[in-house]
């Protein structure tokens, strides 16, 4: 590679940019050429844009600004001639670029599982019906045996790590050396009798899979990503690196304080008691009440779906208290009545609701409600959006402009083609001398369109329209030169003849 061989191909593109301008070439073709190109970039404008949301949600962020602001340095030393500094970032620049992918290859890779779980997810719920109750009713059981094993555990201190899969599918934890294969319903004391502190069991974690524990003493990967975890334990930096692996939920018991949390996207949630851990593990698994929020078409269709259920849905008479919740939190469910809500909450979500334990309400805080929804949509201002779609469409646009002036240039060829001489296209009472055959013709087009270009593909005639019935005498008559293929377009840069001189005789 040369000493400044980069800049140099970035300054010859922008020669060849601006000459193609002033030449008026560059979006040379047809009319369904460039409908092709506008898509083509507009494709393309919406595949950077996406790359740039995609490096907004990882810690790459913060290095793709500082690389942005080295170029800019460097391309600028490059323009006043500062030969050293050229020198050195063309000899580093393969080695960051090598060294940028494998230094941020955990969080390239906890991306694009994120994204592929909000398309399946948005996919299920479109097609899916969401009101299913016997399997609210199981997954309701299937909380209410793990909240209850956790209070049991936060009173003994005992220390516990459960993840609950989703969509996201554990295998590899499976795979593990020294996990134990399970079979069994999701108890609480199955679960304890797991977790107690003389259990060969205790220290890994345990895998619930389609509500049942298929595996335990699975050793879970720390989490790298979140510096608040610095002073947590083994246990709950297990956690968070479990919520990273997709949409895995992870519930852990401390063992040094008796306190219960819940691990989820990457973020670690203290729950204060059983009831708030109940209702945040209710709404992450969406059951009853705690139906996740959805957007565009979806929401229509599931609208839809609840008015035509609405009798199915209704809540018994006989409906129990539920406990209070904070005041932009959806409704918690209760272990025995899953799919029953209270009216008075059906028509305001502010309203609270207590539960008769005392004088005192018991409130419960949806904490995990930030997580679910930094998770399915990250929170990027409309101006913040604005530049990345600008910034999108003008790196686009250069690629196109670049890969046209490079890969397919607009080229000139020179051609001979014979003239087209037909008797049915002389007008009546005319007789015509032709004094030339052929035409010079110098073309300019793409070079994927003129490369293969030959005499037979051009039609050269002559125009007519100007001669009339009582016109003799010597006269210019202008060749017009089309393509046989009208899908076939280039430009005539220079054409020899323009005219010819033919005589034309009255014919009596």
């Amino acid at each position: 590679m040369g000493q400044d061989s980069i800049f140099t191909m970035i300054v010859e593109f922008f020669r060849e940019l601006v000459k193609s301008l002033g030449d008026g070439y560059l979006f040379f073709g047809g009319p369904l050429d460039i409908i092709r190109y506008v898509l083509d970039i507009a494709f393309v404008t919406f595949l950077f844009y996406w790359m740039m949301l995609f490096l907004r949600q990882t810690r790459a962020w913060q290095l793709v600004k500082g690389i942005v602001l080295i170029l800019v340095f460097v391309a600028l030393c490059s323009i006043l001639g500062f030969q050293m500094v050229g020198f050195l970032f063309n000899r580093l620049l393969y080695v960051i670029a090598f060294f940028f992918i494998i230094l941020f290859q955990p969080e390239f890779r906890r991306v694009l599982e994120n994204l592929g779980l909000r398309s399946s997810g948005s996919i299920k719920e479109f097609f899916g019906n969401n009101n299913n109750k016997d399997e609210d009713k199981i997954i309701a059981s299937l909380v209410h045996e793990i909240c209850y094993a956790c209070k049991e555990m936060c009173k003994t201190y005992t220390g516990a790590l459960i993840l609950i899969e989703r969509n996201t599918k554990l295998d590899e934890l499976l795979n593990q050396e020294n996990v134990v294969r399970f079979d069994s319903t999701v108890t609480n004391s199955v679960l304890q009798s797991i977790f107690y502190k003389g259990s060969p069991m205790h220290d890994g974690g345990l895998l619930i899979r389609d509500g049942r524990i298929v595996a335990a003493r699975c050793h879970v990967p720390l989490s790298v990503t979140m510096h608040s975890l610095e002073r947590s334990g083994t246990r709950h930096r297990a956690a968070v690196g479990a919520s990273e692996m997709g949409d895995t939920i992870a519930v852990v018991v401390s063992e040094e304080r008796g306190k219960c949390s819940i691990a989820v996207n990457g973020m670690l949630f203290e729950m204060a008691d059983e009831k708030e851990l109940e209702a945040n593990l209710s709404y992450l698994l969406g059951i009853g009440e705690y139906e996740h929020e959805k957007k565009g078409i979806v929401k229509v269709i599931s609208k839809f779906r609840k008015h035509r259920n609405i009798k199915v849905r209704q809540a018994p008479a006989n409906v129990g208290p539920v406990a209070a919740i904070s005041e932009d939190d959806t409704v918690p469910a209760s272990s025995d009545h899953v799919t029953s809500v209270s009216e008075s909450l059906k028509e305001s979500k502010h309203e609270t609701v207590t539960e008769s334990q005392g004088a005192e309400p018991v409130r419960i805080s949806l904490k995990t409600r930030i997580a679910e929804e930094t998770f399915n949509s990250q929170k990027i201002s409309a101006l913040e959006r604005f530049v990345f779609i600008l910034l999108a469409f003008l790196f686009s646009l250069g690629l196109w402009m670049y890969i046209q002036v490079n890969n397919n240039p607009v080229v000139t060829k020179t051609i001979t083609v014979p003239i087209s001489y037909s008797s049915v296209d002389t007008p009546e009472n005319i007789d015509v001398s032709y004094p030339i055959d052929s035409v010079d013709l110098k073309i300019v087009g793409r070079q994927n369109t003129i490369a293969n270009l030959t005499p037979s593909d051009i039609v050269v005639s002559i125009d007519y329209s100007s001669v009339t019935g009582d016109m003799t005498g010597v006269v210019e008559l202008p060749v017009t030169v089309k393509p046989k293929d009208n899908r076939v377009y280039f430009r005539i840069e220079q054409q020899l003849p323009e005219t010819v001189s033919v005589t034309v005789y009255s014919v009596s």
